[in-house]
């Protein structure tokens, strides 16, 4: 991983038809197939006006289509997180005034290589100066709290898969 990388930041409507595409593909492939979370994540909250999308883009890979033939694309991204609007209530981490980070993902290619690290990183210091809460998966608490996230309610079973919720105080 180059660590000059800046992340794409865009809301809904600035998204290019590739970027949503490979945004989407990653997360049905990660929290869907890999993850067996049956639920419909075009949530509707990915549209709203002040959602931002934060993201680094990776070359565009073949993949293997549903036939096993290999003319399909794998457009997803390195990385990704997506920044709700304060007050939108996400979960058990949300509090009054703060902004949530939902859906952070790293593609399979990229694990192991400090993406995530690299996301949260930016995210918490683009963002210092807001509350930010989260619910995590347990077993990447302290992932989370590495970056001063810290637990502001009890454990909950999200899709089967347990969760933590956490915050950030600004500043």
């Amino acid at each position: 991983m180059a660590q000059s990388v800046e992340p794409i930041i865009r809301t809904f409507a600035e998204l290019t038809p590739v970027e949503l595409y490979g945004i989407m593909q990653l997360r049905s492939r990660i929290f869907v197939v890999e993850q067996e979370c049956v639920f419909l994540d075009p949530d509707g909250v990915d549209a709203l006006p002040e959602t931002l999308h934060v993201f680094y883009p990776r070359p565009a890979q073949p993949m293997r289509d549903t036939h096993g033939s290999e003319f399909g694309r794998d457009l997803g991204p390195w990385a990704y997180a997506r920044l709700l609007p304060a007050d939108v209530p996400d979960g058990p981490a949300a509090r009054p005034g703060a902004r949530s980070i939902s859906r952070v993902i790293t593609h399979p290619d990229a694990r192991g290589q400090g993406w995530a690290r690299k996301l949260l990183a930016d995210l918490v210091t683009r963002w210092s100066d807001q509350d930010l809460t989260l619910n995590a998966q347990s077993h990447l608490e302290g992932l989370y709290g590495s970056f001063g996230f810290t637990p502001n309610g009890p454990r909950f079973l999200e899709d089967g898969i347990e969760h933590i919720p956490m915050e950030r105080l600004a500043g």
